[in-house]
C-alpha cells in the first residue's frame, strides 16, 4: 500500500509472481501542507483487489499460504479499542506537524542521532495531536501504520493486540535502533504516553488469521494467516535481493531516496544527514537520505504548470534541451529538507527568464532532484568509504523513464542497472509470508536465489555530460549554502491569512 496506488499480487513458491493488480489512490491536498488519505478506503480496497488478484490467476483459495501487507513507512493512525480510526491517516506528506520535528530536533537533536534511526516523522505527528487535540488523543488507544490498520482489520484485532513491525520504526523518533523497541526515555522527553505505542514484532511473526466477513469480501479462506509484515521499502529490498553489504540502491517513487547496505548502526554525528533503516534480515542495515515527496513533484507539475501535457510528452520536450535546463536550478525540498533535517527549506527554480518553456522547468526539475542523490552520495562513502560504486541498481516507478535513468547516470558519474521486472515490494512480501508459514527456510538465501536470474538494462554514464553538469552541481551546492535558504526561512515565519 504506497502513497500512490494499492498494488496486490499471488507467488508461487519458486518466487514467480503469477498474477498482479494495481490500483490508483486518491491523495487530496486540502490546503497548503496538509494531505489526506481516508484509511478505511484502503482496507476496502485491499479485500477487493485481493479478490481480483485471486480471480486473475485461477488459485484455489485453499491454496493460498498466507498474507503480508507491506505499507506506506510514514504516516500513523490513531485507533480506539475496537480498531476504528480516531485520527484519520495523518500521512507522510502532510507537514502540520513538521514544528514539532523542529522543536525535537532543535533540543534533542544529539540524542534523536544517537538513540533513533535518525529520521523521526510519525512521533512529531503523535505530539502534534496530543497538544493541539487533546480530546481526540484522549480516545487513542494506539497509533498504528497503515499496513498495521489494515492488516488488523483482516484479522479482527483489538487495540490490545496492536502491532508494528521492526523496519516501521524507521521513521517514528522515540525508538532504540539497536534494540528495536520503543525508547522508554525519549517517549516520556516528548511527553507521550508510551502505552500508545503498539508492540514490536518480527516482519514474520503470524499476528492472527483472517476472520470471516473480510475472507468473503476477499474470496479468500477464513482461517489464513495475516503475517506483520514490513515496510514498503524493506520488503522491496529483500524482493530484490538487495540483501549484500556495500552496495547501492535508487528507489525512486513518490519519494526519492538513495540507499547503501550496510552491516552496522553507525549515526552520523558529525552532519546529521545520513539515517538508517533496518533490515528484514535482522542484524542489517541500509544508510539512506531522502527527499520526502520527491518523486510526486513531476506529478505535481504537470497537473498544476502543464495542463493538457502527459508526463511522457514533457520527457520529449526535456530531451531536446542540453544538460543544465537553459541556465536553470531547482532546489526540490518541497516538505522541507530532511536530510540533514531544516523544515524550513522549500521549492525554487533558480535562474529563471523569459526564455524558459514548460520542458526546461520539468528537466531541471529531474536534474534537481539527481543533484541531491549526488549529495547524498557523498555523505554516504564519507560515513562508509567502503560502499561499492561500481554501479547503483534502480527500482521503483521512477525508473520507468529511462531519460531520468540517463541524467542519474550522467550526474552521478555511475552505470545504471535498471531490472526489466519491477515487482520487488510484492516478491519480498511473498518470502516473508513463505519464510513466516515454513515454506523457506533462510530469508536471506531465497531472496538471493530469486533475484539471480533477474535480467537488467546498464546505463553507462556519458563522460561529456558529466563534465557539463558538473558546475551546474557546484551551483546547486553552493545554492544550498546560500542567503537563498535564509529567505526562505525568513519566508516561513510570515503567518498568512
Amino acid at each position: 500500500m504506497g502513497t500512490s496506488g494499492i498494488k496486490a499480487g499471488l507467488m508461487n513458491e519458486s518466487g514467480k509472481i503469477i498474477a498482479r493488480t494495481y490500483w490508483d489512490t486518491t491523495l487530496i491536498a486540502s490546503q497548503p501542507g496538509q494531505m489526506e488519505q481516508d484509511p478505511d478506503f484502503f482496507y476496502k480496497k485491499t479485500v477487493q483487489i485481493i479478490k481480483e488478484t485471486t480471480e486473475k490467476s485461477g488459485v484455489d483459495a485453499n491454496n493460498i499460504a498466507g498474507i503480508t501487507i507491506a505499507g506506506q513507512m510514514g504516516g500513523i493512525i490513531g485507533v480506539d479499542k475496537d480498531f476504528n480510526s480516531v485520527t484519520g491517516l495523518d500521512m507522510g506528506l502532510d507537514i502540520r506537524s513538521e514544528k514539532y520535528n523542529t522543536e525535537i530536533h532543535k533540543k534533542h537533536g544529539k540524542q534523536i542521532t544517537t538513540t533513533t534511526f535518525g529520521s523521526p516523522r510519525n512521533t512529531p505527528k503523535i505530539m502534534m495531536w496530543a497538544r493541539e487535540h487533546r480530546k481526540t488523543y484522549s480516545k487513542v488507544e494506539k497509533f498504528v501504520t497503515l499496513s498495521g490498520y489494515v492488516s488488523a482489520k483482516l484479522a479482527g484485532l483489538k487495540s490490545d493486540d496492536a502491532f508494528i513491525d521492526y523496519t516501521l520504526l524507521t521513521f517514528f523518533g522515540n525508538e532504540d535502533a539497536e534494540k528495536l523497541c520503543w525508547s522508554e526515555e525519549l517517549t516520556a522527553t516528548f511527553g507521550l504516553d508510551i502505552k500508545k505505542f503498539p508492540r514490536v514484532v518480527n516482519p514474520w511473526d503470524i499476528i492472527g488469521n483472517l476472520t470471516a466477513e473480510p475472507a468473503k469480501l476477499a474470496g479468500l479462506k477464513q482461517g489464513t494467516p495475516i503475517i506483520a509484515g514490513a515496510g514498503d521499502q524493506p520488503a522491496g529490498f529483500l524482493g530484490a535481493g538487495f540483501v549484500e553489504p556495500n552496495k547501492l540502491l535508487d528507489v525512486s517513487g513518490s519519494t526519492t531516496l538513495l540507499f547503501a547496505n550496510v552491516n552496522s548502526f553507525s549515526p552520523d554525528t558529525k552532519n546529521h544527514t545520513v539515517m538508517f533503516m533496518p533490515s528484514v534480515i535482522k542484524g542489517s542495515y541500509t544508510a539512506f537520505t531522502y527527499i520526502n515527496g520527491g518523486g510526486i513533484t513531476l506529478k505535481w507539475f504537470c497537473d498544476e504548470f502543464a495542463p493538457g501535457s502527459s508526463l511522457d510528452s514533457l520527457v520529449n520536450g526535456a530531451k531536446k534541451i542540453p544538460p543544465g535546463s537553459g541556465g536553470l536550478l531547482f532546489i526540490p525540498y518541497f516538505g522541507g529538507r530532511q536530510c540533514p533535517y531544516n523544515a524550513e527549506v522549500r521549492g525554487a527554480w533558480i535562474g529563471l527568464n523569459w526564455g524558459h518553456k514548460k520542458e526546461y522547468l520539468f528537466r531541471a526539475i529531474l536534474e534537481g532532484l539527481t543533484f541531491d542523490y549526488t549529495l547524498s552520495l557523498e555523505h554516504i562513502r564519507n560515513s562508509f568509504p567502503e560502499i561499492d560504486t561500481s554501479s547503483i541498481t534502480g527500482i521503483g516507478g521512477g525508473t520507468k523513464s529511462n531519460f531520468w535513468n540517463r541524467i542519474k547516470a550522467d550526474v552521478l558519474n555511475i552505470p545504471y542497472l535498471i531490472p526489466e521486472e519491477n515487482q520487488f515490494t510484492l516478491r519480498g512480501c511473498g518470502i516473508i509470508t513463505g519464510y513466516a508459514v515454513g515454506v523457506y527456510n533462510d530469508l536471506q538465501t531465497t531472496a538471493k536465489q530469486f533475484s539471480l536470474h533477474d535480467k537488467k538494462q546498464t546505463i553507462q554514464p556519458d563522460k561529456k555530460n558529466t563534465a557539463l553538469y558538473k558546475p551546474f552541481y557546484s551551483a546547486f551546492k553552493k545554492a544550498l549554502q546560500s542567503p537563498l535558504i535564509e529567505t526562505m526561512q525568513k519566508i516561513s515565519t510570515i503567518k498568512q491569512q
